[in-house]
């Protein structure tokens, strides 16, 4: 059986499981950071539908679809971090380098045939600031001592053990991973698993503290 056959359902799987967690748990979180999250999702989901249909029905090469999520996705997690690290300075800074980076890199690749893979590791850097800069505003703060308690904690590792991924093995060893698609998608499975993971606890918490 092909790899791809076999990550897929993971993949997939655990992307509407915390969808649709999130939906029916929406009342727990419709006044908190985490109802950015609700957003990330469905764009997630809506996006990949319509991917997967021009990739099995249409046999499209498109892949203005991943730089779509990269795009959106991406400005919904920098708002979601300004939630609770109220530094606009830094949002504006985030969301500006998405559109430089996305246009820069258009000068370079085509937006609808290649992903934008430069302007995703820019984009990776600052998720990475905004996640450090969360930390450390935690750790200034008596709620460290709780934070297996705190959503943002938990969404937040997730958050890094993805785009550390990417940074590391799909940036710096780009070509070594290339050589190997079996690398890749299992690679890219187990961290996206791992981030829809820590969403999903993110929002038990929400539900659970009430």
């Amino acid at each position: 059986m092909d790899i791809i056959q076999i990550t897929q359902p993971f993949l997939y799987g655990s992307m509407m499981i915390a969808f649709l967690y999130a939906i029916i748990n929406w009342r727990y979180i419709k006044n908190k950071p985490e109802k950015w999250l609700v957003l990330f999702l469905m764009v997630t989901v809506i996006i990949e539908i319509i991917a997967n249909y021009y990739k099995r029905i249409e046999l499209s090469k498109l892949l203005v679809f991943s730089n779509l999520v990269i795009i959106i996705t991406n400005t919904i997690l920098f708002l979601w971090f300004y939630e609770y690290l109220k530094n606009k300075l830094l949002l504006i800074i985030s969301i500006s380098l998405v559109a430089i980076s996305f246009i820069i890199n258009s000068y370079f690749q085509d937006f609808l045939y290649h992903i934008f893979y430069y302007a995703n590791f820019a984009i990776s850097i600052m998720l990475l600031v905004n996640v450090f800069a969360y930390f450390n505003k935690l750790l200034k703060t008596s709620d460290v001592l709780h934070y297996k308690k705190i959503p943002a904690f938990w969404i937040s590792i997730g958050v890094i053990i993805y785009q550390l991924n990417l940074v590391l093995v799909f940036f710096l060893l780009r070509d070594l991973v290339t050589l190997n698609r079996n690398i890749y998608y299992t690679i890219i499975t187990i961290v996206s698993v791992l981030l829809y993971g820590s969403i999903w606890y993110g929002i038990k918490l929400n539900k659970i503290n009430g």
